[in-house]
């Protein structure tokens, strides 16, 4: 084995986790975006106006990854919201695993509201998290299983309220990309220096 080729599939695997992490997936079109949206057309939990953000949401795809924004508190006894939560989390996020989503941010909360303007019913938030999906086309796949699912049903009995809005473009420091790469290169050079030294 050469250096060349140490450190060329280095960079063939970082190509690969690049190709899936990222992905080059083609653009949410409007007739897919109208396919998507007749899921919600007897889903009494969402409100027109929900339904109409979903709608442009998905419509006006630019192909980049988003972070899913979410607020949530728990319905008591809290303990046993929180084991429906978990059930269905191992579900949902076990699916969104695999289109390369992960969570970004999960945190609960170490105290009520210490400021609020111009929010009704805006206090007593649990948790927070910060969902990472790799494309709008992934959330528009994953949608049809989740909406009216058994695991979904686990959600809406374990929360009291909650709101999620998608956030995008977004900035994370370190992250997937840069954590893989490093990862990479130092295997690659302690094998470099393994064999050459």
């Amino acid at each position: 084995m050469t250096p060349t080729l140490i450190w060329s599939l280095a960079l063939l695997a970082y190509l690969a986790f690049w190709s899936w992490y990222v992905g080059f997936r083609r653009k949410i079109t409007p007739a897919e975006a109208a396919q998507t949206m007749a899921l919600f057309e007897h889903e009494g939990s969402w409100t027109m106006a929900q339904k109409e953000h979903l709608r442009y949401f998905l419509e006006n795809d630019d192909g980049r990854d988003f972070v899913m924004v979410n607020l949530l508190h728990l319905k008591r006894p809290v303990v046993e919201s929180r084991k429906k939560l978990d059930s269905y989390q191992k579900i949902f996020l076990g699916a969104l695993l695999r289109k390369a989503g992960h969570p970004v941010m999960i945190a609960r909360a170490a105290s009520g509201n210490v400021e609020t303007v111009a929010c009704e019913q805006a206090d007593n938030w649990g948790a927070a998290g910060m969902i990472r999906y790799r494309s709008r086309r992934d959330l528009m796949e994953m949608l049809p299983a989740t909406i009216g699912s058994a695991h979904h049903q686990l959600k809406l009995a374990a929360l009291e309220k909650t709101f999620a809005f998608p956030a995008s473009p977004w900035f994370m420091l370190g992250g997937p990309r840069i954590v893989v790469a490093l990862t990479l290169a130092l295997l690659a050079a302690l094998l470099h220096l393994a064999l050459f030294t």
